[in-house]
């Protein structure tokens, strides 16, 4: 299968049985549309024969480019894009680095009925470069940086003028508000502390807004979180996440690994291995090392995912010494509590680089890669936006020992690869639920945790073009339910988000209403993501 990555999984007593995650306490309550996954071991008692099975996102390639002057030479993002019903649209806010006379960086629109195609609309706001054709947002009040990358849509709220909310500036995070996304308010409420990264989204169930606001911990860069219910007060700031003492041996072998590759793009600084002996010289800063620049979280089925942006530095940056070069790999984290975190795929990448094909044009995502809140829900998948930049540090700039490198030097591909631009908006899209899978190559089965029946239907995420799932349901001691044993099963067939589960004689959950029970389910040759009733 593509896109995978395997991870662990232990021989206890003859059953595979995953380790170091939750598991529940008390039976689950299946309240009807309310999925199960297999992130961690909450509803998951028994496995025998399965692999856990890590699923990264299909690339879909640059979907918004700088392409106009007021954009310069770089766009970022570090929200996703808004469904706004009324109008029938995606709305967006970038940032864009077209300079002006007043080195204004700053926000801009972009409009879309797909997701994919984009159109930017001309706001007659900003002066760029001697006019104000052009979607580029005014920000005119403190902080004193027009910054405004954390954006989200709350279709709930009952004063229009408060549908679209952000968090402005980059050192302090203000509130503001807007109801067309063009013109926006400060809230008269205080800025939340935060270094230059920070992402915002909506919780609905709990009816919260979370922040995610840089700080530091003893390897670097890592995260607090802020909570609101209203928007204008919020929670002060306590530890959300950061890279720990298991990151930093892996940081060094993601370094190599990078480094060997021939086919990715190289960090202009680069010091040598740690492991050599080499000692970084005065003044350089820590390298060869994992940080986290920045963590998307955001709600899921019941439970908290998180997409770490490690940072992997490699070298000072000369010859200033104030920054390091690197490069950014996404992982995959849930949470259930917004505490004690799981990482997922053995720390491996969800999302990694694209390496330099076809040339230097159009590949954006080979340094950089900056996550947004949330993915989008889009039919039965789901879609990431991020950033992908080319570089971190400018090779076309500065040489590796610092100096400034001579324009002649540039090649026909270089200069090409300057022409296309630094950074763009980047698309992968995921198989709905489709983060972690239990996958049989022959056969296997889980048996689940106590669950609480409710619902008509249940129904499977699963993939079994050339194999079945079958389910058996067991009651408190362990013994088969007439009716719904694996001999009455009718097994489940295809590659389907949304699989309906039968049994002979047209048996129904619904007769199960109310009952303690747990499912068996039998998989041969086929991945399963998922179960739930309706």
């Amino acid at each position: 299968m593509p896109n995978q990555t395997t991870f662990f999984v232990a021989l206890i007593g003859g059953a595979l049985l995953c380790t170091g995650t939750a598991m529940a306490a008390e039976p689950i309550e299946l309240v009807p549309g309310h999925k199960q996954l297999f992130l961690d071991d909450y509803a998951v008692r028994e496995v025998a024969g399965l692999n856990r099975v890590m699923h990264t996102p299909e690339k879909r390639g640059a979907v918004l480019k700088p392409d106009i002057p007021s954009d310069g030479n770089l766009i970022q993002i570090r929200s996703a894009p808004m469904w706004i019903p009324g109008e029938n649209i995606y709305k967006l806010l970038y940032l864009a680095y077209g300079l002006d006379e007043k080195n204004q960086t700053g926000p801009a629109l972009a409009v879309s009925k797909d997701g994919l195609h984009w159109e930017k609309p001309s706001l007659g706001q900003m002066s760029v470069h001697g006019s104000k054709d052009n979607n580029r947002i005014v920000i005119d009040f403190p902080p004193p940086n027009n910054g405004l990358e954390n954006v989200v849509y709350d279709a709930g709220d009952p004063d229009p003028a408060r549908r679209y909310k952000g968090l402005a500036g980059a050192i302090g995070r203000a509130p503001v508000v807007s109801a067309d996304c063009i013109h926006w308010t400060k809230l008269d409420a205080p800025a939340i502390p935060s270094s230059d990264e920070a992402q915002l989204v909506y919780d609905q169930d709990k009816r919260r807004f979370m922040a995610t606001l840089k700080t530091s911990n003893e390897y670097g860069r890592a995260f607090n979180i802020a909570t609101s219910e209203d928007f204008a007060h919020w929670t002060p700031n306590r530890f959300l996440y950061g890279a720990d003492a298991e990151d930093q041996p892996l940081a060094r072998e993601f370094i190599r690994k990078r480094l060997a590759d021939p086919a990715l793009a190289k960090p202009v600084f680069v010091e040598p291995d740690p492991d050599t002996g080499w000692k970084r010289p005065e003044g350089y800063q820590p390298t060869w090392r994992a940080e986290c620049y920045n963590i998307a979280v955001f709600p899921y089925e019941g439970v908290y995912i998180g997409l770490p942006q490690m940072y992997y530095p490699t070298g000072t940056e000369l010859p200033s010494r104030a920054n390091t070069d690197g490069f950014h790999l996404i992982q995959l984290a849930m949470t259930r509590d917004l505490v004690t975190w799981t990482r997922l795929g053995n720390r491996q990448p969800f999302i990694g680089p694209s390496p330099k094909e076809e040339g230097r044009r159009g590949v954006y995502d080979r340094m950089q890669l900056c996550v947004t809140n949330r993915p989008i829900e889009h039919g039965d998948e789901l879609w990431f936006y991020y950033s992908g930049l080319k570089w971190r540090s400018l090779p076309n700039e500065v040489n590796a020992d610092g100096t400034p490198r001579d324009p002649a030097t540039l090649g026909d591909e270089e200069r090409a690869e300057i022409a296309d631009g630094w950074g763009a908006a980047c698309l992968a899209v995921l198989r709905r639920d489709g983060f972690i899978s239990l996958d049989a190559e022959a056969d296997g089965y889980v048996v689940t945790n106590p669950l609480k029946m409710n619902g008509n239907l249940l129904f499977l995420n699963l993939t079994a073009s050339q194999g079945s799932a079958s389910v058996e349901v067991l009651d408190e001691k362990g013994s088969p339910v007439p009716g719904f044993t694996r001999e009455d099963a009718l097994p489940a067939q295809g590659d389907a988000v949304r699989l309906p589960v039968r049994w002979k004689a047209d048996a129904s959950v619904s007769a199960l209403a109310g009952r303690l029970v747990s499912l068996k389910i039998y998989l041969s040759r086929a991945s399963l993501y998922a179960f739930w009733t309706e």
